[in-house]
């Protein structure tokens, strides 16, 4: 276990949590179960979640190019790394550490407020580079200006950008966007103080604080690249997006994109509104219907799925309602709504993509996109019922057209992965 003297620290590997792990990557011994709370970590450098495949290699695996002395898994899912055992974190009885890794049932990823912890004895003592006192986010370099930090993914999550580049001398906000360029992307990213990644689109866009953002760059202790799941992003400003055109299938890192929608109002003032589907009151040998819908009672679902660039390319339809089936989307009329159809023999309308965000915070290259129909992601609107109307039109029964506001509808990925 670990006990304390003066002016230094002594670990012994911990038998007990030793017989329910793994074997070890060389150099890596366990020295017991700690207590950790959020507030003050035990570990605090570097970290990232997983909800689905965390183990205790792929988390030694994150903290080691990093040189970490230490590593340690949490709560069946989360990793963390740091170079000291932080205070007031301290030994408490292995017991405690009883959770399994969400990614390996045999092997014990700490528990609840209890991080079983790694000591990497192969590490040099040298910590990694520390930042200088003036050390910051670089806000331009060439034609690429700094967009913001980003949650990403990682070991299985969806990543944020997709091309990972080797980078000859090191990573800095410099370098690594001069190789996107150079690659044909128009977006870069710097992460965990030495990745450079690289794509055109970012359809997955997660803010973080910018002090999120704190790990010095590789090359230059001078700048700020990132940190462990966050990305520093820039963007060529020289490059041009028609917000008209299609998002493709590898823009959207995907052929089935999922999502939720969200109601924007275009005139950037006004309050977004979650959108639903409602259903109608059925008719007697007719199908059910469904409508896009800002009611609190459109309870019956709130995910969707747009297929691009497959068999069922140009089809947005929602997730299946409680096992009944998926309603089939049906094209909307001018001055009409959206609506889908359950238990219907119709061909469904495949007339939908996934278009650039024109009033993205981000600018249109970072998403989330925005649902197009007919060829127009810029026609929806709220007139003060809680139906989405496409195309509204003077004279209708339904609506006052002076009260419509327009909308864009915004596709945002789940994010249970980060």
């Amino acid at each position: 276990m670990f006990r304390t003297r003066p002016f230094r620290t002594i670990f012994i590997a911990s038998p007990l949590l030793d017989a329910r792990q793994t074997t070890l990557p060389t150099g890596w011994v366990s020295v017991g179960c700690y207590s950790d709370v959020p507030a003050t970590r035990t570990l605090r450098v570097a970290s990232f979640t997983d909800v689905n495949d965390m183990t205790i290699e792929s988390c030694l695996a994150f903290c080691t190019p990093g040189g970490f002395q230490f590593a340690g898994v949490e709560f069946a899912r989360e990793c963390y790394c740091d170079n000291v055992i932080e205070s007031p974190g301290a030994p408490i009885d292995d017991s405690t550490c009883n959770m399994a890794c969400s990614g390996d049932a045999s092997e014990i990823c700490g528990g609840a407020g209890a991080v079983n912890v790694f000591h990497n004895t192969a590490a040099t003592t040298t910590s990694p580079p520390v930042p200088t006192s003036t050390a910051t986010i670089k806000q331009t370099a060439g034609s690429f200006q700094y967009k913001g930090c980003f949650d990403d993914g990682v070991n299985g999550a969806p990543r944020s950008l997709a091309a990972q580049l080797s980078v000859s001398g090191g990573v800095t906000a410099e370098s690594c966007t001069a190789a996107c360029k150079a690659a044909g992307f128009t977006l870069a990213g710097l992460e965990f103080g030495q990745e450079c990644w690289c794509d055109k689109y970012m359809s997955l866009a997660i803010p973080a604080p910018d002090s999120d953002c704190n790990m010095v760059c590789n090359a230059d202790n001078s700048e700020l690249c990132g940190a462990g799941n966050r990305l520093a992003v820039y963007q060529d400003i020289s490059a041009t997006l028609d917000v008209q055109q299609c998002l493709s299938a590898a823009q959207l890192h995907s052929s089935v994109f999922h999502y939720s929608l969200l109601a924007v109002p275009t005139s950037g003032s006004g309050s977004s509104f979650v959108v639903g589907t409602f259903e109608l009151t059925a008719q007697a040998g007719q199908p059910s219907f469904f409508e896009l819908s800002t009611a609190a009672v459109s309870n019956e679902g709130h995910t969707y799925t747009l297929f691009v660039g497959s068999g069922n390319s140009g089809i947005a339809e929602p997730d299946s309602f409680e096992g009944e089936g998926t309603p089939i989307p049906i094209a909307p009329v001018a001055g009409g709504f959206q609506r889908y159809a359950l238990f219907s023999t119709l061909t469904p309308y495949n007339g939908y993509c996934a278009k650039p965000n024109p009033f993205s915070a981000f600018g249109p290259f970072i998403g989330p996109p925005v649902l197009s129909v007919t060829g127009h992601a810029d026609l929806w609107a709220l007139c003060g019922i809680a139906q989405i109307i496409f195309s509204p039109q003077p004279g209708s029964s339904l609506y006052n057209i002076t009260n419509c506001q327009n909308v864009v509808l915004q596709m945002t990925q789940p994010t249970t992965n980060f």
